[in-house]
């Protein structure tokens, strides 16, 4: 396990920073009550299961925003400042926390790790094949460098590794027991019931997936190259090369280009972005039009395995249909 780092972790059932798991006033006298912030949902997710009813989690990417670009307001540092952990992803995607956290002293923990050799490189194109994305950028995200400069060369969406998942939990776990001693065994009990029903439910969505592995599919923007890797999925491009960028007309046409040469079968929309540029996209094209939420943007709390489901049942439902007009 690495140690427990200096990072950022904010989670919440409302996004703003204000609501809580459940009331304060239903722990014991003699525990403290912990206050976790995440960054963005998922992670919140993770961390959910571990606490108690009287433990506060709050998340600081609003409600529907992009982590792209985001900045934080003054609600938001109050948040940070009141905080007993913090949890972040570590990667560019949250960026904007990590600086912030870099001026307290509040112990936080990030996911993503520079020492680790198999992170995947982000793609500098809006298309792909399964070689470029299932071999070329695997395995080489050690060597170009520690920090900063191995972070921006990494597809940030590390979140969505299903397989790291499960060594997650386990350093939120030991991070916890290390803030909260006397709950050390409770949260040791949750952790395990935690990954082995992850675990389980990991080989159930392998299988349900399997049928649509060689099907090509287009996304809103590529934030799914760890989904794809893990369960061999066929993503051929994405519409936003630059989640900060509206694509251009060539760049549509160049997308148009690609579903009919590839017979896609499904192009998956983002709560996040606008979708007046999808309707561009497929206008005169017969193909499904799905919606994949890689934030968990409606703002409701749930753990991070049914975040997990909500993501792989959506993807399975648009291929189904497009399978089937």
């Amino acid at each position: 396990m690495r140690r427990l780092l200096k990072q950022i972790f904010i989670v919440s059932c409302c996004w703003l920073g204000v609501s809580s798991v459940s009331a304060q006033n239903g722990a014991d006298s003699s525990t403290q009550p912990l206050h976790v912030v995440t960054s963005i949902p998922p992670l919140a997710g993770l961390v959910y299961p571990l606490l108690d009813e009287f433990d506060t989690l709050n998340v600081i990417l609003d409600a529907g925003r992009s982590p792209h670009g985001f900045q934080l307001r003054p609600s938001h540092m109050r948040e940070l400042q009141q905080a007993d952990f913090l949890l972040m992803v570590g990667t560019s995607v949250d960026a904007w926390m990590q600086r912030t956290a870099e001026r307290t002293d509040i112990p936080e923990l990030r996911l993503f790790d520079a020492a680790q050799t198999d992170w995947l490189l982000r793609r500098e194109s809006g298309g792909w094949d399964r070689e470029h994305h299932h071999g070329h950028g695997h395995g080489h995200g050690h060597g170009h460098g520690h920090g900063l400069q191995a972070m921006a060369r990494i597809d940030g969406h590390i979140w969505l590794d299903i397989q790291r998942a499960t060594g997650w939990i386990g350093e939120i776990s030991l991070a916890l027991q290390q803030l909260r001693p006397e709950r050390a065994a409770d949260f040791q009990a949750r952790e395990q019931q935690v990954v082995a029903s992850l675990m389980a439910a990991q080989q159930a969505w392998s299988e349900q997936l399997a049928p649509f592995q060689d099907q090509p599919f287009v996304v809103m923007h590529d934030a799914y190259q760890y989904f794809e890797l893990r369960f061999g999925l066929n993503a051929v491009g994405a519409v936003y090369m630059n989640p900060e960028v509206a694509p251009s007309v060539r760049r549509i046409q160049e997308i148009r280009d690609t579903l009919v040469a590839q017979g896609v079968v499904c192009v998956y929309q983002e709560p996040q972005f606008p979708t007046d540029r999808l309707r561009s996209v497929l206008r005169g094209m017969d193909v499904g039009l799905g919606k994949l939420d890689p934030l968990g943007a409606d703002g409701v709390l749930i753990p991070y395995e049914a975040f997990y489901d909500r993501l792989v049942q959506a993807f399975i439902g648009c291929m189904r249909d497009g399978n089937n007009p």
